[in-house]
Order: C-alpha cells, then sequence, then structure tokens
C-alpha cells in the first residue's frame, strides 16, 4: 500500500510539471544598445492592468545587444497570456511618458499588435514551451 502511494504522488507531480512550459520572448528593433529590454507578462488574471506597467503576472529585464534582447519566464502554467515590452533606457522598469502620457521610449506588445495596449488582441495561447517575437515601435 505504501508503495502505491507513492507511486500515485509521483503521478501526481508529474502531471502538474506537464501543466508548466517556458515562454521565450525576443524583443527587436531596439533603437540602440543603451538600457535593457522591460517585459512585462499578464495572464487572465492580471488582464485588466495590461500595458499599464503594473499589476503584472511577471516581469523581467534583459541586455540588449546588436537592438534585440531576449527574455526566458520558466514554468509558465498552460493558460492565456500577453507581453507588453518596452526599450528602457535607464532600466527604471517605468516607460517614460510625456505631458500627454505619449511613451518616450520604444514599445510593443506581443502579436505585434498596435500602438494601444488591448489583451484580447495580443493574447496568445500556452500548451507547451513556446517562443514569441516582438518588434519595438514609436507611439
Amino acid at each position: 500500500m505504501k508503495g502505491v502511494g507513492a507511486m500515485l504522488f509521483a503521478l501526481i507531480l508529474m502531471s502538474e510539471a506537464a501543466q508548466a512550459a517556458t515562454l521565450t520572448v525576443t524583443v527587436s528593433n531596439c533603437e540602440n544598445d543603451q538600457g535593457c529590454v522591460s517585459v512585462a507578462l499578464y495572464n487572465i488574471d492580471t488582464m485588466q492592468s495590461f500595458g499599464s506597467g503594473s499589476g503584472y503576472y511577471q516581469g523581467k529585464q534583459a541586455n540588449i545587444a546588436n537592438g534585440t534582447a531576449q527574455v526566458v519566464f520558466s514554468d509558465i502554467p498552460f493558460g492565456t497570456y500577453a507581453v507588453a515590452a518596452f526599450h528602457d533606457l535607464d532600466c527604471s522598469g517605468n516607460i517614460k511618458k510625456n505631458f500627454w502620457g505619449i511613451p518616450q521610449e520604444m514599445y510593443g506588445f506581443s502579436n505585434n499588435y498596435g500602438k494601444r495596449p488591448d489583451f484580447a488582441k495580443a493574447s496568445f495561447l500556452v500548451s507547451g514551451d513556446t517562443k514569441i517575437a516582438i518588434r519595438l515601435q514609436w507611439y
């Protein structure tokens, strides 16, 4: 009986591990290699905050080389996500905006969707290891 319980526990752990993936985000078209790229990952629970710069599921920063940066999110549960990224010239984690709220740093969203954050249009499904690319743009 003891062996059956251990085997059942191992199966549960394996099934949970099978439900997590790695998400690789490649961000290109950085104006230069100064600063870093800040990347925010949003899920269904945080989608109301998408593109706000806060309230995200996970966030990471990466150095830029030849106008490109890459971040890897590990052990991401299967589900629906969207990503917002920007060229963070001072690596502050906060996008600079002018008096009218217009971004003063290059930015982009998953699916390379538009200039305004929209979770539904930028969202994608993670059901295994996933790679996405975001091309930064000016407002």
